[in-house]
């Protein structure tokens, strides 16, 4: 089972068990208690599925930096735009070397793509391209550069981030 599947298996399981926990029946004569709702494990925030692709928001991603959690940070856009401007720490492989399979990080590491914005499909692309490449834990940074922006995250100008973690 690819970590991908065992990610969308694991969301539906932690959905369900939320649904079932939460929704209890009153119909068996007990009453619910809200002392009851604090016994509850911690829910783990499970990623948006959309179009078949797991979507992770900027704030996902900011807090995976902070954290130290690992992942690459792929930019998907073309050099010139990196250059213009990027998330720190983002490397740059633009989807037609993507897609040609040019310089990519291990097959084995948690990758998250974006481009410039909601509407830009770019990422989707190279989404699409990793996974046919045999990449099992991908995510989409849908909201791109604007929404990382919109979010209030910094920002580097110029093009002085290096592709260390190819």
């Amino acid at each position: 089972m690819t970590k991908k599947r065992a990610l969308l298996d694991a969301s539906f399981v932690a959905l369900v068990s939320i649904v079932f926990a939460c929704g209890g029946s009153e119909a068996d004569g007990e009453s619910s208690d809200v002392a009851a709702v604090d016994t509850l494990p911690l829910a783990v925030p499970a990623p948006e599925v959309q179009d078949g692709l797991l979507i992770v928001s900027p704030e996902q991603v900011r807090e995976w930096q902070e954290s130290e959690t690992e992942f690459v940070l792929v930019d998907a856009r073309d050099a010139i735009q990196y250059g213009r401007e990027h998330i720190q720490g983002a490397i740059n492989v633009p989807y037609v070397e993507i897609r040609a399979g040019g310089l990519l990080p291990p097959r084995d590491q948690r990758i998250v793509v974006y481009c410039s914005s909601e509407t830009c499909p770019i990422s989707q692309y190279a989404y699409e391209a990793l996974d046919q490449l045999g990449y099992e834990e991908i995510y989409d940074m849908r909201a791109g550069l604007e929404g990382w922006k919109d979010a209030g995250f910094p920002t580097v100008m110029g093009a002085d981030s290096t592709a260390t973690s190819r």
